[in-house]
């Protein structure tokens, strides 16, 4: 089995508009929700043994949010420059070259490409995947390069379940 725990970045800031956006960090709220989306990830016994960000800051900041609750290795995450601006179509090929070694792995993106991901990887309608919301998927395969639409979810976690959703 593999498993893929798809995260959207927490809540950027939008106090700097002269700002790229790929420059934004987070704000108040999502720095308070990240680490409590990793905890909740950590209680469940969700832990990758990878986690692949996208470069931008916000994501980077929420990946290493995510990493320090799962007590993942801060270092070890990997940015990944076209995940930045991605399609779901990019993501599946970058999933399908994943080292088989590996059976559970975190890619933290943005939005549209995350919530148009879930509906594609388990065929259903979560509606839109939230800033720090998580989706886990469970495939039944053994190589990543056989990844289709075929996933079941394991679940499905969003900030405002647990407390951290709405506010700034």
């Amino acid at each position: 089995m593999k498993r893929l725990i798809l995260s959207r970045h927490a809540k950027s800031s939008w106090n700097h508009p002269e700002l790229r956006d790929i420059d934004r960090p987070l704000n108040k709220r999502g720095k308070r929700a990240a680490p409590i989306m990793g905890g909740v990830l950590r209680e469940r016994q969700v832990i990758p043994e990878a986690i692949f960000a996208s470069p931008s800051a916000r994501t980077q900041m929420t990946s290493e949010l995510l990493a320090k609750e799962l007590d993942f290795p801060t270092d070890q995450i990997k940015f990944i420059d076209s995940f930045y601006g991605a399609t779901p179509d990019g993501i599946v090929q970058f999933s399908r070259q994943l080292d088989d070694a590996l059976s559970s792995v975190m890619l933290v993106g943005h939005n549209p490409t995350w919530t148009e991901l879930c509906h594609r990887l388990t065929k259903g309608h979560l509606g839109n995947l939230p800033t720090a919301g998580i989706l886990v998927v469970d495939f039944e395969i053994t190589h990543w390069k056989d990844l289709a639409d075929q996933g079941s979810t394991h679940a499905i976690l969003f900030p405002g379940d647990f407390g951290c959703g709405g506010g700034q």
